[in-house]
């Protein structure tokens, strides 16, 4: 049975696309890996085919998910529905498969949502979170009722080959359409799979649920330290939490900008393809953005700024 990995990226993420590439080929060497562009903007990301051994996927059915996509759009982003080229994974190249978006590392081997899937589930995905897919009301009760509802996220799940086709998802694109206000206002296309599913009754399942020894959430946010034990595993320690000691499998920042100061940020320097000098540009960038309380002024922190750069880009101030 063929496995693989989908991932969607463009130039504009590039820097989140290098993190998460470099930290799954550290851990998942072997594993066949497929871009799917998210739009047009992919000459570097394209370019990156070579280093980190991925091929690109590109079926004629971008047009009419990209039409779905914008059925659900209610203005909040003029890009949401390129986000629903992901789904074209259900009639890819591989018969298993993974879903990662950019904005995440993976610390672990990805075959563990295989081992998951193959217990005898439909999806199997990493994190959720109800109420960004359902507003509070009778379509989500009659999904928490049938034993659905579940509010998995995006950016990261498995299926299989032929779990949906084309014409099922137009289908229900349109009683999509009947229910849109009883759906999360702003993450379309994450709606929009988790309305497929349930509608569809399908079998679904968190992957520490099924595998134990994980964390039950991967949000970059979470409290607690990432390290690794004796055996090289990434595991969190969280004293007093409810995942404290167990395996982490992926980070993702959902919601959150690519910042080396922010959540996590160790991670993200450690397996972006960012230079010295260019990590130390960065880190200014993001103090600069920042209410900065030991410093009294904005002009003071501007000029510390400009000075600092000075020094690192002509070595004086």
């Amino acid at each position: 049975m063929k496995r693989g990995v989908y991932f969607s990226a463009n130039d504009r993420v590039i820097n989140w696309t290098h993190a998460l590439l470099s930290s799954f080929r550290s851990h998942n060497p072997d594993m066949s890996l497929y871009l799917i562009p998210f739009d047009d903007n992919c000459r570097e990301t394209r370019q990156l085919s070579l280093k980190y051994k991925f091929e690109v996927y590109e079926p004629p059915e971008f047009e009419v998910l990209e039409k779905i996509g914008q059925s659900m759009e209610l203005g909040h982003t003029d890009y949401g529905p390129h986000w629903f080229r992901r789904y074209a994974a259900f009639w890819g190249p591989v018969e298993q498969f993974v879903y990662l978006d950019a904005r995440q590392i993976t610390l672990g081997n990805i075959e563990v949502f295989f081992d998951a899937l193959n217990v005898g589930f439909d999806i199997v995905y990493a994190d959720a979170a109800l109420n960004q897919v359902y507003e509070a009301g009778e379509l989500r009760n009659e999904f928490l009722r049938a034993g659905g509802a579940r509010g998995f996220i995006s950016n990261a799940w498995a299926s299989r080959r032929g779990v949906f086709d084309i014409e099922q998802l137009v289908t229900l694109s349109r009683e999509v359409a009947i229910n849109r206000r009883q759906l999360n206002a702003r993450n379309t296309d994450q709606a929009f799979i988790n309305y497929c599913c349930d509608a569809q009754r399908l079998k679904m399942a968190r992957l520490a649920d099924v595998m134990g020894d994980l964390c039950q959430s991967g949000w970059a946010r979470n409290t607690g330290r990432i390290y690794r034990d004796g055996s090289g595993l990434a595991r969190l320690w969280d004293h007093g939490g409810l995942d404290h000691r167990k395996k982490v499998l992926l980070v993702h920042w959902a919601g959150l900008p690519f910042e080396l100061s922010g959540p996590k940020g160790n991670l993200l320097m450690k397996y972006t393809n960012l230079g010295k000098r260019q990590v130390a540009i960065q880190l200014l960038y993001e103090i600069r953005r920042k209410p900065i309380k030991m410093l009294r002024s904005r002009r003071t922190a501007n000029n510390l700024f400009n000075r600092v750069k000075q020094w690192i880009l002509h070595g004086k101030a």
